[in-house]
Formats: C-alpha cells, sequence, structure tokens
C-alpha cells in the first residue's frame, strides 16, 4: 500500500514539474499598456489591449513626444489592432493599421515577459516590431 501511495506521489510531482515547465515558456495574453517603439520625430504612441467580443483589440490611448510630454496626434482613439484570435502556439492572429495608414491583414502578436511582438503582414512585405509593457 506504501509503494501505491510513493509511485502515485511521484506521478503527480512529474507531471505538476512538467506543467510549470510549459507555462515558463508559454505565451502570455498580450492584455495590458503597450508602448510602441518611436517614429522618426520620437513620438512613442501608448496602446491598450483589450477584449473586443470573443477577440482581442487594441485602442490608441496617447501620444508622448521625446521629451515624455503628451503629444497631439491622430491617432489617439485610433483602433491599430483587431480580430486577434488565439492560435494553437500561444500566439494571436489578426490584424494590424500602421500609423502610416498602412493596413496588415496577417498579423501575428506574440506578448512575452514586458515586450509585445507583432510580426506584420501584406502580401509584399512584412515589418517586425516590438513593444515594451507599461502595466
Amino acid at each position: 500500500m506504501r509503494a501505491l501511495r510513493g509511485g502515485a506521489i511521484a506521478l503527480i510531482l512529474c507531471l505538476s514539474s512538467h506543467a510549470v515547465a510549459q507555462g515558463r515558456d508559454a505565451a502570455e495574453i498580450p492584455r495590458g499598456l503597450w508602448q510602441t517603439e518611436p517614429d522618426g520625430l520620437g513620438v512613442v504612441l501608448h496602446v491598450r489591449t483589450r477584449r473586443c467580443g470573443r477577440d482581442l483589440c487594441a485602442l490608441v490611448e496617447r501620444a508622448k513626444n521625446r521629451r515624455g510630454y503628451d503629444a497631439r496626434s491622430d491617432a489617439v482613439g485610433a483602433k491599430v489592432l483587431w480580430n486577434l484570435r488565439a492560435q494553437p502556439d500561444g500566439s494571436f492572429l489578426g490584424e494590424y493599421g500602421a500609423r502610416d495608414g498602412e493596413r496588415y491583414g496577417q498579423t501575428r502578436v506574440r506578448a512575452v515577459g514586458g515586450a509585445l511582438h507583432l510580426q506584420a503582414c501584406t502580401a509584399a512585405t512584412c515589418r517586425n516590431l516590438v513593444w515594451t509593457r507599461i502595466r
């Protein structure tokens, strides 16, 4: 009887350590407040990702100049990510609208640690962006 209990405990410990190891490598759900890379003038956007129905989307909340002060921008209030759906590999697939007006229909988003990695592609080209987590 003791051998059976010892074997069961060993099995549980093995399975739980495997689950913890998988959890460390898994991508996070990319909800939160993110800062974009600076544009040519040094302006960064603060973008909040959130649930939009069954999917995730992201809206621009603020624009900041190179000194960190609020800047006027037509981008504030604009939706920049939409239709982000969870994928089996832990990433999210959806669409991205860049500041320059370019739309990327195939955008893969993955949150890892304090970074949001975006790979935004059109039929002709792809862009790789990294946004940093604010909150």
